[in-house]
Protein backbone atom coordinates (compact mmCIF):
# COMPACT_ATOMS: atom_id res chain seq x y z
CA UNK A 1 0.00 0.00 0.00
CA UNK A 2 1.25 2.75 -1.09
CA UNK A 3 1.86 6.31 0.88
CA UNK A 4 0.44 9.56 -0.40
CA UNK A 5 1.88 13.13 0.95
CA UNK A 6 0.92 16.30 0.00
CA UNK A 7 3.03 19.40 -0.07
CA UNK A 8 1.21 22.81 0.16
CA UNK A 9 2.76 25.93 0.82
CA UNK A 10 3.41 27.11 4.61
CA UNK A 11 0.51 29.66 5.99
CA UNK A 12 1.12 28.92 10.01
CA UNK A 13 -1.90 26.72 10.24
CA UNK A 14 -0.01 23.51 9.11
CA UNK A 15 1.65 21.02 12.38
CA UNK A 16 5.56 22.08 12.62
CA UNK A 17 7.92 19.96 12.15
CA UNK A 18 10.70 20.90 14.68
CA UNK A 19 14.45 22.49 13.46
CA UNK A 20 15.74 22.09 16.91
CA UNK A 21 19.31 24.19 16.23
CA UNK A 22 20.61 22.66 19.79
CA UNK A 23 20.00 18.97 18.90
CA UNK A 24 21.81 19.93 15.36
CA UNK A 25 24.83 21.24 17.09
CA UNK A 26 24.98 18.41 19.74
CA UNK A 27 25.35 15.90 16.75
CA UNK A 28 27.60 18.34 15.30
CA UNK A 29 29.72 18.21 18.42
CA UNK A 30 30.98 14.78 17.97
CA UNK A 31 32.57 15.43 14.81
CA UNK A 32 34.79 17.85 16.55
CA UNK A 33 35.51 15.64 19.17
CA UNK A 34 37.53 14.27 16.61
CA UNK A 35 39.10 16.99 15.79
CA UNK A 36 37.37 18.11 12.76
CA UNK A 37 37.06 21.66 11.78
CA UNK A 38 33.59 22.77 11.64
CA UNK A 39 33.29 23.31 7.87
CA UNK A 40 34.50 19.38 7.88
CA UNK A 41 31.74 18.48 10.35
CA UNK A 42 29.05 20.24 8.48
CA UNK A 43 30.10 18.75 5.02
CA UNK A 44 29.87 15.33 6.31
CA UNK A 45 26.34 15.78 8.44
CA UNK A 46 25.16 17.11 4.67
CA UNK A 47 26.29 13.87 2.76
CA UNK A 48 25.57 11.53 5.45
CA UNK A 49 22.31 13.16 7.30
CA UNK A 50 22.21 12.90 11.18
CA UNK A 51 20.02 11.49 14.11
CA UNK A 52 19.87 13.41 17.12
CA UNK A 53 17.73 13.47 20.00
CA UNK A 54 14.40 14.79 18.61
CA UNK A 55 15.30 14.98 15.02
CA UNK A 56 16.34 12.35 11.87
CA UNK A 57 17.68 14.02 9.03
CA UNK A 58 18.63 12.12 5.61
CA UNK A 59 21.86 13.77 4.25
CA UNK A 60 22.28 14.18 0.40
CA UNK A 61 23.22 10.23 -0.51
CA UNK A 62 20.07 9.19 1.75
CA UNK A 63 18.02 12.14 -0.98
CA UNK A 64 20.07 10.99 -4.13
CA UNK A 65 18.83 7.54 -3.14
CA UNK A 66 15.63 8.39 -3.17
CA UNK A 67 16.03 10.16 -6.55
CA UNK A 68 17.65 7.15 -8.11
CA UNK A 69 14.87 4.74 -7.08
CA UNK A 70 12.19 7.17 -8.48
CA UNK A 71 14.04 7.03 -12.01
CA UNK A 72 14.60 3.11 -11.60
CA UNK A 73 10.81 2.79 -11.04
CA UNK A 74 10.06 4.59 -14.12
CA UNK A 75 12.76 2.66 -16.33
CA UNK A 76 11.10 -0.75 -15.06
CA UNK A 77 7.59 1.19 -15.71
CA UNK A 78 6.99 2.60 -19.17
CA UNK A 79 7.82 1.91 -22.39
CA UNK A 80 9.36 4.87 -24.49
CA UNK A 81 9.12 3.53 -27.81
CA UNK A 82 5.33 3.56 -28.42
CA UNK A 83 5.52 7.25 -27.58
CA UNK A 84 5.60 8.32 -31.06
CA UNK A 85 3.53 5.64 -32.44
CA UNK A 86 0.63 8.55 -32.89
CA UNK A 87 2.66 10.81 -34.33
CA UNK A 88 3.71 8.44 -36.92
CA UNK A 89 0.55 7.12 -37.92
CA UNK A 90 -0.94 11.19 -38.46
CA UNK A 91 2.39 11.53 -40.62
CA UNK A 92 1.17 8.70 -42.66
CA UNK A 93 -2.86 9.63 -42.89
CA UNK A 94 -1.12 12.91 -43.92
CA UNK A 95 0.78 11.48 -46.66
CA UNK A 96 -2.02 9.32 -47.47
CA UNK A 97 -4.14 12.09 -48.06
CA UNK A 98 -2.36 14.20 -50.28
CA UNK A 99 -0.85 11.49 -52.80
CA UNK A 100 -4.59 10.50 -53.08
CA UNK A 101 -5.51 14.25 -53.80
CA UNK A 102 -2.17 14.25 -56.07
CA UNK A 103 -3.67 11.31 -57.83
CA UNK A 104 -7.36 12.68 -58.24
CA UNK A 105 -6.26 15.88 -59.48
CA UNK A 106 -3.34 15.82 -61.43
CA UNK A 107 -2.61 13.72 -64.85
CA UNK A 108 -1.59 10.39 -63.78
CA UNK A 109 1.49 10.77 -66.26
CA UNK A 110 2.00 15.09 -65.92
CA UNK A 111 5.76 15.24 -64.65
CA UNK A 112 4.50 17.48 -61.14
CA UNK A 113 2.02 14.26 -60.45
CA UNK A 114 5.03 11.65 -60.83
CA UNK A 115 7.74 14.21 -58.74
CA UNK A 116 5.05 14.76 -56.32
CA UNK A 117 4.20 10.90 -56.02
CA UNK A 118 7.80 9.70 -55.69
CA UNK A 119 8.65 12.67 -52.82
CA UNK A 120 5.65 11.65 -51.23
CA UNK A 121 6.99 7.84 -51.31
CA UNK A 122 10.41 8.39 -50.25
CA UNK A 123 10.09 10.05 -46.96
CA UNK A 124 12.34 9.80 -44.11
CA UNK A 125 10.77 6.52 -41.69
CA UNK A 126 12.02 9.45 -38.54
CA UNK A 127 9.11 11.59 -38.24
CA UNK A 128 11.39 14.05 -37.49
CA UNK A 129 13.54 13.83 -40.43
CA UNK A 130 10.07 13.62 -42.80
CA UNK A 131 8.21 16.51 -40.95
CA UNK A 132 11.42 18.72 -41.94
CA UNK A 133 11.37 17.05 -45.03
CA UNK A 134 7.89 18.36 -46.04
CA UNK A 135 8.18 21.54 -44.66
CA UNK A 136 9.05 23.08 -48.00
CA UNK A 137 6.29 20.81 -49.97
CA UNK A 138 3.18 22.50 -51.07
CA UNK A 139 -0.10 20.80 -50.77
CA UNK A 140 -2.82 20.44 -52.49
CA UNK A 141 -4.88 19.43 -50.08
CA UNK A 142 -5.96 22.19 -47.62
CA UNK A 143 -6.59 19.32 -45.01
CA UNK A 144 -3.79 17.86 -45.17
CA UNK A 145 -1.49 20.68 -45.12
CA UNK A 146 -3.86 22.15 -41.87
CA UNK A 147 -3.09 19.14 -40.45
CA UNK A 148 0.52 18.79 -41.07
CA UNK A 149 1.24 22.32 -39.70
CA UNK A 150 -0.16 20.72 -36.67
CA UNK A 151 2.73 18.78 -36.97
CA UNK A 152 5.23 20.99 -37.52
CA UNK A 153 4.69 23.21 -34.44
CA UNK A 154 5.89 20.14 -32.12
CA UNK A 155 9.09 19.26 -34.27
CA UNK A 156 11.32 20.44 -31.91
CA UNK A 157 9.41 18.15 -28.79
CA UNK A 158 9.51 15.55 -31.58
CA UNK A 159 13.40 15.86 -31.59
CA UNK A 160 13.67 15.74 -27.89
CA UNK A 161 11.28 12.52 -27.96
CA UNK A 162 13.77 10.73 -30.54
CA UNK A 163 17.18 12.09 -28.88
CA UNK A 164 15.59 10.27 -25.52
CA UNK A 165 14.63 7.22 -27.05
CA UNK A 166 18.08 7.11 -28.68
CA UNK A 167 19.76 7.45 -25.94
CA UNK A 168 18.05 6.18 -22.94
CA UNK A 169 14.96 3.68 -24.56
CA UNK A 170 17.00 0.81 -23.83
CA UNK A 171 17.24 1.63 -19.96
CA UNK A 172 13.14 1.15 -20.18
CA UNK A 173 12.02 -2.10 -19.31
CA UNK A 174 8.37 -1.72 -18.57
CA UNK A 175 4.94 -1.97 -20.46
CA UNK A 176 2.95 0.86 -19.88
CA UNK A 177 2.50 3.12 -22.99
CA UNK A 178 3.24 6.61 -23.53
CA UNK A 179 2.26 9.11 -25.98
CA UNK A 180 4.63 12.12 -26.52
CA UNK A 181 3.34 14.24 -24.07
CA UNK A 182 3.47 11.79 -21.43
CA UNK A 183 6.80 10.79 -22.51
CA UNK A 184 7.62 14.75 -22.71
CA UNK A 185 6.68 15.09 -18.98
CA UNK A 186 8.83 12.38 -18.04
CA UNK A 187 11.89 13.30 -19.77
CA UNK A 188 11.08 16.81 -18.03
CA UNK A 189 11.00 15.00 -14.32
CA UNK A 190 14.27 13.00 -15.38
CA UNK A 191 16.12 16.37 -16.55
CA UNK A 192 14.66 17.78 -12.77
CA UNK A 193 16.34 14.66 -11.42
CA UNK A 194 19.52 15.71 -12.70
CA UNK A 195 19.40 19.05 -12.19
CA UNK A 196 18.57 18.50 -8.00
CA UNK A 197 21.38 16.11 -8.06
CA UNK A 198 24.01 18.28 -9.09
CA UNK A 199 22.71 20.81 -6.94
CA UNK A 200 22.49 18.40 -4.20
CA UNK A 201 26.41 17.29 -4.86
CA UNK A 202 27.21 21.05 -5.18
CA UNK A 203 25.35 21.81 -1.80
CA UNK A 204 23.56 24.72 -3.55
CA UNK A 205 20.52 24.29 -1.94
CA UNK A 206 19.08 27.34 -3.00
CA UNK A 207 18.49 26.36 -6.63
CA UNK A 208 15.93 23.63 -5.28
CA UNK A 209 12.84 24.65 -5.01
CA UNK A 210 11.62 22.74 -2.29
CA UNK A 211 8.17 22.53 -2.92
CA UNK A 212 8.45 21.37 -5.90
CA UNK A 213 9.95 18.01 -5.82
CA UNK A 214 7.41 16.51 -3.45
CA UNK A 215 6.97 14.11 -6.45
CA UNK A 216 10.09 12.30 -6.05
CA UNK A 217 10.64 12.43 -2.60
CA UNK A 218 9.15 10.65 0.56
CA UNK A 219 8.07 13.04 3.57
CA UNK A 220 10.89 12.29 5.63
CA UNK A 221 12.92 12.91 2.48
CA UNK A 222 11.20 16.40 1.95
CA UNK A 223 11.48 17.22 5.61
CA UNK A 224 15.19 16.26 5.57
CA UNK A 225 16.00 18.46 2.02
CA UNK A 226 13.95 20.89 4.07
CA UNK A 227 16.13 21.36 7.14
CA UNK A 228 19.60 20.64 5.47
CA UNK A 229 18.91 23.81 3.38
CA UNK A 230 18.45 25.57 6.26
CA UNK A 231 20.81 23.71 8.61
CA UNK A 232 23.89 26.12 8.94
CA UNK A 233 21.50 29.31 8.50
CA UNK A 234 20.18 27.73 11.65
CA UNK A 235 22.74 27.03 13.91
CA UNK A 236 24.17 30.98 12.97
CA UNK A 237 20.82 32.18 13.93
CA UNK A 238 21.20 30.58 17.28
CA UNK A 239 24.78 31.95 17.72
CA UNK A 240 26.13 28.67 17.62
CA UNK A 241 28.70 29.33 14.76
CA UNK A 242 29.68 32.13 12.29
CA UNK A 243 31.13 32.81 8.78
CA UNK A 244 34.20 34.48 8.56
CA UNK A 245 35.68 34.77 5.12
CA UNK A 246 35.66 31.43 3.25
CA UNK A 247 35.73 29.24 6.68
CA UNK A 248 33.24 28.51 9.69
CA UNK A 249 34.39 29.36 13.24
CA UNK A 250 32.73 28.42 16.63
CA UNK A 251 31.15 31.58 19.13
CA UNK A 252 31.67 32.13 21.99
CA UNK A 253 28.58 29.93 22.77
CA UNK A 254 29.13 27.74 20.38
CA UNK A 255 32.35 26.91 22.74
CA UNK A 256 30.46 26.99 25.64
CA UNK A 257 27.99 25.05 24.19
CA UNK A 258 30.15 22.29 23.23
CA UNK A 259 31.78 21.87 26.68
CA UNK A 260 28.33 21.81 28.24
CA UNK A 261 27.64 19.20 25.91
CA UNK A 262 30.13 17.11 26.83
CA UNK A 263 29.72 17.56 30.64
CA UNK A 264 26.21 16.29 30.12
CA UNK A 265 27.37 13.22 28.29
CA UNK A 266 29.53 12.73 31.07
CA UNK A 267 27.50 12.97 34.07
CA UNK A 268 24.44 10.89 32.36
CA UNK A 269 26.93 8.15 32.33
CA UNK A 270 27.70 7.90 36.11
CA UNK A 271 25.29 6.72 38.78
CA UNK A 272 24.30 9.42 41.11
CA UNK A 273 25.50 6.80 44.04
CA UNK A 274 28.86 7.21 42.29
CA UNK A 275 29.54 10.73 43.15
CA UNK A 276 27.48 10.48 46.39
CA UNK A 277 30.52 7.98 47.42
CA UNK A 278 33.30 10.28 47.61
CA UNK A 279 31.78 13.02 50.23
CA UNK A 280 34.08 13.51 53.23
CA UNK A 281 32.02 14.50 56.22
CA UNK A 282 34.33 17.83 55.82
CA UNK A 283 32.72 20.96 57.48
CA UNK A 284 33.65 24.43 56.56
CA UNK A 285 33.09 27.52 54.84
CA UNK A 286 31.18 26.79 51.26
CA UNK A 287 28.17 26.18 49.56
CA UNK A 288 25.41 25.58 51.65
CA UNK A 289 24.11 21.39 52.18
CA UNK A 290 20.15 21.86 52.10
CA UNK A 291 19.51 18.51 53.35
CA UNK A 292 21.30 19.23 56.62
CA UNK A 293 21.27 21.72 59.85
CA UNK A 294 22.84 22.16 62.91
CA UNK A 295 22.59 24.52 66.27
CA UNK A 296 23.93 27.86 65.09
CA UNK A 297 27.70 28.73 66.82
CA UNK A 298 29.38 32.12 66.70
CA UNK A 299 30.64 32.34 63.73
CA UNK A 300 29.24 30.01 61.47
CA UNK A 301 28.24 31.46 58.19
CA UNK A 302 24.21 32.79 58.90
CA UNK A 303 22.60 30.49 56.62
CA UNK A 304 19.34 30.14 59.05
CA UNK A 305 16.63 27.15 58.48
CA UNK A 306 13.89 29.20 58.83
CA UNK A 307 11.27 25.97 59.14
CA UNK A 308 13.35 24.32 61.79
CA UNK A 309 14.00 27.84 63.93
CA UNK A 310 10.64 28.54 64.04
CA UNK A 311 9.91 25.11 64.84
CA UNK A 312 12.12 25.19 67.72
CA UNK A 313 10.77 28.59 69.35
CA UNK A 314 6.96 27.26 68.97
CA UNK A 315 7.94 24.07 70.84
CA UNK A 316 10.00 26.21 73.65
CA UNK A 317 7.02 28.81 73.93
CA UNK A 318 3.28 28.59 72.34
CA UNK A 319 1.41 30.76 74.55
CA UNK A 320 -0.76 32.32 71.76
CA UNK A 321 1.00 35.56 72.38
CA UNK A 322 3.02 35.46 68.67
CA UNK A 323 6.38 34.17 68.09
CA UNK A 324 9.41 35.06 69.68
CA UNK A 325 12.75 33.61 68.36
CA UNK A 326 15.41 33.72 70.77
CA UNK A 327 19.01 33.42 70.28
CA UNK A 328 18.89 29.16 70.84
CA UNK A 329 16.38 28.47 68.66
CA UNK A 330 18.70 29.28 65.31
CA UNK A 331 19.01 26.80 63.58
CA UNK A 332 21.86 27.03 60.37
CA UNK A 333 22.02 24.97 57.67
CA UNK A 334 25.45 23.14 57.78
CA UNK A 335 27.86 23.81 54.80
CA UNK A 336 30.58 21.90 52.94
CA UNK A 337 34.16 22.51 52.42
CA UNK A 338 35.50 23.15 48.90
CA UNK A 339 39.05 24.05 48.19
CA UNK A 340 40.55 26.43 45.61
CA UNK A 341 42.76 25.02 43.36
CA UNK A 342 45.25 25.72 40.38
CA UNK A 343 44.65 22.65 37.99
CA UNK A 344 46.71 22.26 34.72
CA UNK A 345 45.35 19.30 32.39
CA UNK A 346 48.01 17.65 30.16
CA UNK A 347 46.17 16.35 26.98
CA UNK A 348 48.38 13.93 24.78
CA UNK A 349 48.02 15.24 21.12
CA UNK A 350 50.66 12.09 20.07
CA UNK A 351 50.11 9.77 17.10
CA UNK A 352 49.07 7.14 19.39
CA UNK A 353 46.24 9.20 20.70
CA UNK A 354 44.06 8.89 17.22
CA UNK A 355 43.66 5.34 17.70
CA UNK A 356 40.57 3.41 19.73
CA UNK A 357 38.89 6.86 20.21
CA UNK A 358 41.52 7.91 22.36
CA UNK A 359 41.23 11.65 21.33
CA UNK A 360 37.98 12.21 21.42
CA UNK A 361 37.55 11.14 24.94
CA UNK A 362 40.09 12.48 26.07
CA UNK A 363 39.39 16.11 24.21
CA UNK A 364 35.26 15.59 25.82
CA UNK A 365 37.20 15.16 28.96
CA UNK A 366 39.22 18.43 28.76
CA UNK A 367 36.28 20.46 27.21
CA UNK A 368 33.65 19.21 30.56
CA UNK A 369 36.46 20.03 33.05
CA UNK A 370 36.87 23.58 31.62
CA UNK A 371 32.81 24.26 31.28
CA UNK A 372 32.78 22.57 34.61
CA UNK A 373 35.02 24.99 36.49
CA UNK A 374 34.34 28.26 34.77
CA UNK A 375 30.70 27.90 35.48
CA UNK A 376 30.87 26.15 38.90
CA UNK A 377 34.14 27.00 40.48
CA UNK A 378 34.94 30.32 38.91
CA UNK A 379 37.46 31.27 41.20
CA UNK A 380 40.00 27.86 40.09
CA UNK A 381 42.57 28.30 37.84
CA UNK A 382 42.58 26.23 35.38
CA UNK A 383 44.94 25.50 32.02
CA UNK A 384 45.34 23.35 29.32
CA UNK A 385 48.69 22.27 27.91
CA UNK A 386 48.16 20.01 24.64
CA UNK A 387 51.92 18.13 24.32
CA UNK A 388 53.13 15.66 21.32
CA UNK A 389 56.57 16.08 20.48
CA UNK A 390 56.42 19.66 22.19
CA UNK A 391 54.12 21.75 24.02
CA UNK A 392 52.02 24.52 24.17
CA UNK A 393 48.86 26.11 26.44
CA UNK A 394 45.41 26.34 24.46
CA UNK A 395 42.79 28.19 25.01
CA UNK A 396 39.16 27.14 25.24
CA UNK A 397 39.01 28.23 21.59
CA UNK A 398 41.67 26.17 20.47
CA UNK A 399 40.84 23.07 22.18
CA UNK A 400 37.74 23.69 20.59
CA UNK A 401 38.97 22.47 17.42
CA UNK A 402 42.24 20.93 18.13
CA UNK A 403 42.89 17.78 17.04
CA UNK A 404 46.18 15.37 17.49
CA UNK A 405 49.26 15.98 15.76
CA UNK A 406 49.57 13.94 13.43
CA UNK A 407 53.43 15.54 11.77
CA UNK A 408 54.70 15.20 15.47
CA UNK A 409 54.15 11.68 16.66
CA UNK A 410 56.03 11.85 20.04
CA UNK A 411 55.41 12.09 23.40
CA UNK A 412 57.10 14.83 25.42
CA UNK A 413 55.56 14.85 28.94
CA UNK A 414 58.82 16.48 30.26
CA UNK A 415 58.20 19.77 28.31
CA UNK A 416 54.23 19.43 29.34
CA UNK A 417 55.28 19.34 32.95
CA UNK A 418 57.49 22.40 32.46
CA UNK A 419 54.77 24.66 31.03
CA UNK A 420 52.31 23.20 33.56
CA UNK A 421 54.04 23.90 36.59
CA UNK A 422 55.77 27.95 35.18
CA UNK A 423 52.11 28.40 34.47
CA UNK A 424 50.36 27.45 37.70
CA UNK A 425 53.32 28.16 39.98
CA UNK A 426 52.07 32.07 40.29
CA UNK A 427 48.74 31.37 41.22
CA UNK A 428 47.92 32.32 44.89
CA UNK A 429 45.84 29.26 45.56
CA UNK A 430 47.84 26.90 47.76
CA UNK A 431 46.73 23.81 46.22
CA UNK A 432 48.19 23.44 43.36
CA UNK A 433 47.87 20.07 40.52
CA UNK A 434 48.68 18.38 37.36
CA UNK A 435 46.38 16.17 35.20
CA UNK A 436 48.29 14.33 33.11
CA UNK A 437 45.91 12.16 30.18
CA UNK A 438 48.10 10.17 28.04
CA UNK A 439 48.61 6.67 26.84
CA UNK A 440 52.42 6.57 26.32
CA UNK A 441 55.90 6.78 27.90
CA UNK A 442 57.94 9.87 27.08
CA UNK A 443 59.72 9.42 23.81
CA UNK A 444 60.54 12.96 23.47
CA UNK A 445 62.58 15.11 25.76
CA UNK A 446 64.94 18.57 25.87
CA UNK A 447 68.58 18.11 26.87
CA UNK A 448 70.51 21.31 27.04
CA UNK A 449 68.03 23.35 25.67
CA UNK A 450 67.80 21.10 22.30
CA UNK A 451 64.78 18.76 21.81
CA UNK A 452 65.77 14.91 21.69
CA UNK A 453 63.67 12.18 20.56
CA UNK A 454 64.23 8.38 21.60
CA UNK A 455 62.00 5.42 20.38
CA UNK A 456 61.75 2.56 22.72
CA UNK A 457 64.20 -0.13 23.13
CA UNK A 458 62.15 -2.39 21.96
CA UNK A 459 58.39 -3.05 21.05
CA UNK A 460 56.51 -1.74 24.29
CA UNK A 461 59.51 -1.15 25.93
CA UNK A 462 60.52 2.23 27.23
CA UNK A 463 63.04 5.17 26.26
CA UNK A 464 65.60 5.13 29.28
CA UNK A 465 66.77 8.47 28.38
CA UNK A 466 63.24 10.24 27.87
CA UNK A 467 61.93 8.28 30.62
CA UNK A 468 65.26 9.53 33.03
CA UNK A 469 64.84 13.66 32.00
CA UNK A 470 60.80 13.24 32.36
CA UNK A 471 61.49 11.76 36.28
CA UNK A 472 63.84 14.63 36.90
CA UNK A 473 61.15 16.73 35.79
CA UNK A 474 58.59 14.96 37.81
CA UNK A 475 60.99 15.43 41.36
CA UNK A 476 61.72 19.21 40.28
CA UNK A 477 57.82 19.78 40.09
CA UNK A 478 57.07 17.67 43.12
CA UNK A 479 59.64 20.08 44.72
CA UNK A 480 57.63 22.81 44.43
CA UNK A 481 54.46 21.64 45.81
CA UNK A 482 52.33 20.83 42.81
CA UNK A 483 50.24 16.96 43.31
CA UNK A 484 50.20 15.05 39.94
CA UNK A 485 47.14 12.79 38.84
CA UNK A 486 47.85 10.64 36.05
CA UNK A 487 44.96 9.02 33.59
CA UNK A 488 46.35 6.43 31.36
CA UNK A 489 45.03 5.05 28.49
CA UNK A 490 47.10 1.73 28.23
CA UNK A 491 48.62 -0.34 30.41
CA UNK A 492 51.42 -1.94 29.23
CA UNK A 493 54.01 -3.41 31.68
CA UNK A 494 56.20 -0.95 30.54
CA UNK A 495 54.09 1.90 30.87
CA UNK A 496 53.03 1.24 34.48
CA UNK A 497 56.54 0.71 35.62
CA UNK A 498 56.90 4.66 34.13
CA UNK A 499 53.98 5.51 36.15
CA UNK A 500 54.54 3.56 39.40
CA UNK A 501 57.68 5.32 39.45
CA UNK A 502 56.08 8.69 38.72
CA UNK A 503 53.54 8.58 41.29
CA UNK A 504 56.24 7.19 43.93
CA UNK A 505 58.13 9.80 43.59
CA UNK A 506 55.02 12.95 43.65
CA UNK A 507 53.13 11.04 45.91
CA UNK A 508 50.02 11.34 43.41
CA UNK A 509 47.71 9.19 42.21
CA UNK A 510 47.51 7.02 38.83
CA UNK A 511 44.27 5.65 36.92
CA UNK A 512 44.83 2.68 34.46
CA UNK A 513 41.17 3.17 32.30
CA UNK A 514 39.48 3.27 28.85
CA UNK A 515 38.16 5.99 27.02
CA UNK A 516 34.43 5.19 27.71
CA UNK A 517 35.61 5.31 31.52
CA UNK A 518 37.90 8.37 31.48
CA UNK A 519 35.18 10.83 32.29
CA UNK A 520 33.89 8.92 35.00
CA UNK A 521 36.98 8.15 36.96
CA UNK A 522 38.20 11.74 36.60
CA UNK A 523 35.29 13.33 36.98
CA UNK A 524 34.59 11.67 40.18
CA UNK A 525 38.18 11.88 41.57
CA UNK A 526 38.12 15.64 40.57
CA UNK A 527 34.26 16.19 42.53
CA UNK A 528 35.28 14.53 45.63
CA UNK A 529 39.09 16.54 45.88
CA UNK A 530 37.12 19.60 45.80
CA UNK A 531 34.77 18.31 49.12
CA UNK A 532 38.32 18.37 50.95
CA UNK A 533 41.70 19.71 51.23
CA UNK A 534 43.93 18.93 48.10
Amino acid sequence: MSTLYRYLKWDGRQPEFGLDSGDFFSEMSDYLMEGWTPDEAYEWILKQGLKGQKTKVMGIDGLRSELASWRQKAYEKYNPGSALDGIKSELDEIVSRELSHVKNTLPADSPESEERERFLSSLDPKPARAIESLSGYEFLDGEAERRFRALLGRLEDIKKAERFIKRFGEKFTGDAQMDLDSLLELIDRLEELDGIEKNLISGDFDGIDTDGISWALSGEAGESLYLLKNFKSALEKSGYIRTNGERTVLTPRGIRKLGESALTDIFSSLNRDKIAEHDTGLRGSGPAKHEESKDYEFGDPFNLNIVNTLKRSLARESDGRGIKVDPEDFEVYETEYQTQAATALLLDLSWSMSFQGRFPAAKRVALALDHLIRTKYPKDDFHIIGFSTGARKLTTRELAVTTWDSNDPFTNIQEALTVAARTISGSRSANKQIILITDGQPTAYYLDGYLQVELPMFFGGLSPRATFETLKEVKRVTGMGIRINTFMLDDSPSLRRFVDEMTRINKGRAFFTTPDQLGKYLFVDYLKRKRKML
